[in-house]
């Protein structure tokens, strides 16, 4: 390959890394330039927040069941 093919190549994916780059940190549809301003990447850190938190008060709930002493069953 030529050095024209390899900086048409290049070129290429230089296109297509900053496409998605300005697609993940740019803006949502629905975005106001003002102070409360999101892009995807805080809308989807805000949702893995949430996400995290209930998953942990599920698993903190069943560990304090866990921990529950159990009735001891009379075998008579």
């Amino acid at each position: 390959m030529g050095k024209l093919s390899n900086f048409i190549i290049g070129a290429a994916v230089g296109v297509a890394v900053s496409a998605v780059v300005s697609y993940v940190f740019g803006p949502t549809n629905d975005a106001e330039y003002d102070a409360t301003y999101r892009s995807r990447l805080d809308h989807a850190l805000a949702e893995g927040r949430k996400a995290a938190q209930a998953r942990q008060l599920e698993m903190q709930q069943a560990f304090v069941e866990a921990k529950k002493p159990k009735p001891k069953l009379m075998e008579g």
